[in-house]
């Protein structure tokens, strides 16, 4: 049984979003995946108070529902992220989520694990969502398969034509790649180059000021320090 873990940044658990997103999953057959989906008032995440623990602690308990939320996504096999499109951006309880998990941009903590970025707007924001939502998603290491908008004006959610060929080329990419291992890609390939030059720039300053930094124990603890690439690094996980 194959995983799926639903972040809808929505509070409108009967919204055009939710419904966005349960056209695709209701799609995918029930014997295969078992699909889990949140909300924001599900969960009890404070606001970033921005000290930069997180950095440097990445595993402190937070007192709140953080760590049991950043669990369910790291146990799925597939992570699907939507948020309606509101002043031009996403939530800003989804963008809270991503505050408080700000670390893993600079570990790649997702592991190369397959993303689908969703959101919806009424007539504007088409691209204003699904873009930086996607490259915050491969910053923090998610190999996004796939992203789509939905637009209210133009009857989306009541174009069984249009839906049906969104939604059918989603499930088939949510199928191939939930029987995969986590990959990598070219976009992430960036990113770990970019974020392993500063892993080794803190470890000088751990060396030279002896304190601990937690992204760079994590790259160490992971092995992840010793690739040249995010493939070798996840192809070697895989074969463990």
């Amino acid at each position: 049984m194959k995983k799926i873990f639903v972040l809808n940044g929505s509070r409108r658990k009967e919204g055009n979003t939710a419904s966005f997103i349960r056209k695709i999953t209701g799609n995918l057959d029930k014997a295969t995946f078992a699909v889990e989906y949140a909300y924001p008032q599900d969960y009890n995440i404070k606001f970033c108070d921005g000290d930069h623990n997180c950095f440097i602690d990445v595993e402190h308990d937070s007192g709140d529902d953080l760590e049991k939320l950043q669990n369910k996504i790291l146990e799925s096999d597939v992570f699907i992220v939507g948020s309606p499109v509101y002043v031009h951006s996403m939530t800003s309880d989804l963008k809270l989520f991503i505050e408080r998990s700000a670390w893993w941009a600079h570990t790649l903590r997702l592991g190369g694990k397959p993303v689908v970025v969703i959101s919806t707007c009424g007539s504007n924001g088409l691209k204003t969502v699904t873009e930086p939502l996607s490259e915050i998603m491969t910053f923090m290491g998610g190999n996004v398969i796939a992203n789509a908008n939905a637009v209210e004006v133009l009857n989306h959610f009541n174009n069984e034509i249009w839906l049906k060929e969104v939604t059918d080329t989603i499930v088939e990419r949510i199928k191939k790649f939930a029987q995969l291992p986590p990959m990598s890609n070219k976009f992430l390939e960036g990113v770990f180059n970019g974020s392993k030059l500063n892993i080794l720039e803190q470890l000088e300053v751990q060396k030279e000021m002896g304190v601990d930094l937690g992204e760079l124990a994590y790259w160490q603890k992971t092995g992840m320090i010793n690739f040249d690439t995010f493939e070798d690094y996840l192809t070697t996980l895989h074969r463990k």
